[in-house]
């Protein structure tokens, strides 16, 4: 029997990468259901990694969520990217070296500070390293700590880094370190009008690019996993809540 599989991921690229390599990993076609982004990618929470962010805050019970939805949601995965660590200030909102008036009282997403260009966080931060591994704990951390009072026991998060491009270039690209590479879609994937032969329209991407390569980092799944600790413990999740 199928299992339904509820994704809540960064976008609809994201989304399809993490089908195709969910399917590889089981042995079987799965159903998806995509939680967030919502169809429309207006909805309640908002796109990206924001609204990710905001889906695990402010969904009252995922528990719940997973028995009323018909039918029924046998698991949940969470995506977030790890360059979200690296560049965005809100995720370091309370870390020790951060002195602010409204640490601690008001939502990161929500403070106007940051809007208003006040915010006092520095980056890179003094306290979280640079490394992968570091930005994959720290990631985790960040929507662990919505997810407090809920049972993990069939929700996995992941945090690829530097993002699931970085899982498409090492499907495509014979290049070691692949996880230390910033930006792996400006600087690799769209940085010509081909890759790998596949057109790239401007430098936005879209479903139909993705759809090819989702199938390649999934036929490519054990050489990826070679190259990516972010692989390595999706699969090691998804093993966990599903199998």
């Amino acid at each position: 029997m199928k299992k339904v599989i509820g994704i809540v991921s960064e976008g609809p690229t994201d989304y399809l990468v993490l089908k195709a390599v969910i399917d590889k990993i089981t042995g079987e076609e799965n159903r998806y259901l995509s939680l967030q982004p919502e169809p429309d990618m207006l909805g309640r929470y908002g796109n990206g990694w924001k609204g990710v962010w905001r889906w695990c805050k402010e969904t009252e019970s995922i528990g719940m969520l997973m028995r009323e939805i018909q039918p029924n949601i046998d698991a949940i995965v969470i995506q977030m990217d790890g360059d979200v660590v690296r560049k965005e200030k809100e995720v370091h909102c309370l870390c020790g070296t951060t002195s602010c008036d409204d640490k601690g009282r008001v939502f990161p997403l929500y403070c106007e500070k940051i809007a208003e260009r006040k915010c006092p966080v520095e980056l890179p931060c003094k306290v979280h390293e640079e490394s992968v591994p570091a930005k994959m704990e720290h990631g985790k951390a960040i929507l662990e700590s919505e997810l407090a009072n809920e049972d993990m026991s069939h929700i996995a998060i992941v945090i690829p880094c530097d993002s699931t491009d970085t899982w498409v270039v090492a499907a495509y690209d014979e290049m070691d370190a692949v996880e230390t590479f910033d930006d792996p879609w400006d600087k690799i994937i769209a940085k010509g009008k081909y890759y790998h032969g596949i057109r790239i329209r401007g430098n936005k991407k879209n479903t139909n690019t993705y759809r090819l390569f989702s199938g390649k980092v999934a036929d490519c799944w054990e050489k990826v996993t070679d190259k990516c600790r972010s692989a390595v413990i999706l699969e090691q999740e998804i093993r966990r809540i599903l199998m």
